[in-house]
């Protein structure tokens, strides 16, 4: 007895699949025979090795009752568990004959699981779809009975749902015209669907593999296949009417994608949808059959004006002491390409220019800028620097745009070696408030000098003033009321109790005190801190400026700043110090001279009472 292993090796080699599949059999040609009961086929099998070869003949549709092998009874055929039909044939050319009943329905399907080269057919009482002009089909056919005779016989079948499609046809209108079509099936499925989809008037398919046939594309879908697609072109007109056809197979859906291009109006059927994704016009229809849409396109006339505009322009400078460095953005929106000037201060050196982001080998020609313009938004950046640094008078350079721009932006970064006095430009833009609180000061001072409390003028007021203003206001309200409060000492604390009296001079010493340190942070904020101009408006500080204006016309707006040197402030700060100093010996000699006019202290007398026995005796100390 041979071993196991041996018998493994002689398992293999006779259960082997040979060496030419999955090639090994071809199907040459096809002949069909319809008649209104019957249906013969023929076909010329080629197999390289003795092999099985899959035939028509699917369980619920037509099935043949007779199978022919080179004109002899076919034996060892058998069905798989898909329904196939398997008929054995030995290596070689042979004829295979199938001859069968059509079943009673008026349509069915034929599906070639090995689809032949060449398919002939005639047919008596049937319409024949799937077979092309060339007789090359791709994996069924479909026959649909044209009238019901009386030999037919009105057999019991089992009842297979009627392939039932949804056609979806999207035209896209923009510069070029064409159609989207997606035919999908509704009906379950499992049985295939072969049918003719007429195409629209001027529709030319444009995809591969797509067979048209009399002005229709045969869609063939497989038992499991869902969706089949095609993409054609379309004829501009300025007319279309789509017209549903009157057919009980398939419903339709029409979609319209248009450009703004084009003006389209409809008359017929309402629309159900009007918007799409993005809330983009997308109307679509859905008509019953013989329903019809008419479509009047037209191209809107261009209107005369200017084809660019500057949609956000911002420029920033930057002032040194010997050059101003400056950055001029802007977004450009135009509706044509071409090429744009742009003016520039004369004198400066351009640094570089970046059209969305990327650098640009641009010059410039004089002071002017030419910069290539593409349909649609362009970003630019350009970076010059001009020779002339910060001034007391500094205004923002000259740019001039060549046409009318929104929303103009100047950002001025000032160093923090100067002191802004005023600033100026559009009306949006920072605003140096300084100036009204020390007309206010000035006012407060007036009205202080005319008191005669205190030793101190109107001038004295308002140098005081002007020196803590750039401190908080606590701390000179504190400084102006410890004057205050000595200046009246004598008409509020003469007829005062002995602990009022000295509870009074506490306070007064304690707030002499306060005083003098709010004068002391005074001092030491203006020489050693930056001044407090209180610049507000759009977002500006103390060393950016912002302004804003919305709509200029070609001259970009320009912005001033009138500044001078720190160290300007802070002589000017030192000359106040030296006179507080001068004129605070002065006030503490005055102010000590009230703290102590009618005593610095008055004694508190003390009185003890002592109960003894019945006797209440008063002791005073």
């Amino acid at each position: 007895m041979p071993s196991a292993e041996l018998l493994g090796q002689l398992k293999e080699r006779l259960s082997a699949a040979p060496e030419c599949l999955p090639e090994c059999v071809d199907v040459a040609r096809t002949a069909l025979h319809v008649e209104p009961s019957l249906m013969t086929m023929r076909m010329e099998v080629h197999a390289r090795v003795d092999i099985a070869v899959p035939v028509p003949g699917k369980a619920g549709e037509w099935q043949p009752q007779q199978i022919l092998v080179d004109g002899a009874q076919a034996s060892g055929a058998w069905r798989d568990k898909q329904g196939v039909l398997w008929v054995p044939v030995e290596a070689g050319t042979h004829r295979l004959d199938l001859a069968g009943p059509l079943p009673g329905r008026d349509t069915l399907q034929i599906v070639f699981p090995l689809p032949p080269h060449r398919v002939t057919a005639q047919a008596q009482g049937w319409a024949i779809e799937g077979l092309g002009e060339d007789g090359v089909i791709e994996r069924q056919l479909q026959l649909t009975r044209r009238d019901r005779t009386a030999d037919t016989e009105a057999t019991l079948e089992p009842w297979i749902t009627p392939a039932f499609l949804r056609v979806e046809r999207t035209l896209h209108l923009g510069l070029e015209w064409s159609v989207s079509t997606r035919v999908s099936r509704l009906s379950p499925p499992g049985s295939p669907v072969v049918m003719g989809v007429p195409l629209l008037d001027g529709e030319s398919v444009l995809s591969e593999g797509v067979s048209v046939e009399g002005g229709k594309v045969r869609v063939n879908l497989s038992p499991g296949q869902q969706h089949f697609e095609w993409r054609s072109a379309f004829a501009k007109e300025a007319d279309i009417r789509l017209t549903a056809p009157a057919s009980e197979d398939w419903v339709e859906v029409w979609r319209l994608d248009v450009s703004p291009v084009w003006h389209v109006s409809s008359a017929g059927i309402p629309v159900i949808h009007h918007q799409g994704q993005g809330a983009v016009w997308f109307p679509t229809w859905r008509p019953w059959p013989g329903e019809s849409v008419a479509l009047a396109i037209t191209r809107p006339e261009g209107v005369g004006g200017q084809t660019l505009t500057v949609d956000q322009a911002t420029l920033r400078v930057a002032p040194g002491r010997r050059n101003t460095d400056a950055s001029f953005e802007m977004v450009l929106r135009s509706t044509q390409g071409g090429q744009h000037a742009v003016q520039l201060p004369p004198g400066v050196t351009l640094q570089g220019v970046k059209i969305n982001g990327t650098p640009q080998p641009i010059r410039m020609q004089g002071n002017t800028v030419t910069l290539p313009v593409t349909p649609g938004t362009t970003q630019v950046q350009m970076d010059w620097r001009a020779g002339t640094g910060i001034e007391a008078m500094f205004r923002t350079p000259p740019v001039d745009l060549a046409t009318t721009a929104v929303n103009a932006q100047i950002q001025v970064q000032i160093g923090p070696d100067r002191w802004i006095l005023f600033t100026g430009g559009p009306r949006l833009g920072p605003a140096v408030l300084y100036w009204g609180v020390l007309i206010v000061v000035a006012l407060v001072a007036v009205a202080l000098g005319r008191l005669a409390w205190t030793p101190l003028r109107t001038w004295h007021w308002l140098l005081l003033g002007i020196g803590l203003s750039q401190s908080d206001i606590i701390a000179a309200l504190i400084v102006v009321g410890w004057l205050l409060a000595l200046g009246t000492r004598d008409k509020w604390l003469r007829a005062e109790s002995a602990t009022a009296y000295d509870f009074a001079q506490i306070i007064l010493v304690l707030w002499t005190f306060l005083a003098l340190s709010s004068l002391y942070d005074a001092v030491r904020h203006g020489l050693l801190g930056y001044p407090e101009m209180q610049i507000v408006g759009n977002a500006s500080t103390a060393t950016q400026l912002n302004w804003y204006q919305d709509r200029i016309e070609s001259s970009y707006p320009q912005a001033w700043v009138y500044s001078v040197p720190l160290w300007a402030y802070r002589a000017a700060m030192l000359a106040w110090a030296l006179w507080l100093a001068l004129a605070l010996l002065n006030w503490l000699k005055w102010g000590w001279q009230r703290l102590s006019e009618g005593g610095l202290w008055r004694p508190i007398p003390l009185r003890s009472t002592w109960r003894k026995g019945g006797d209440t005796p008063d002791v005073d100390a």
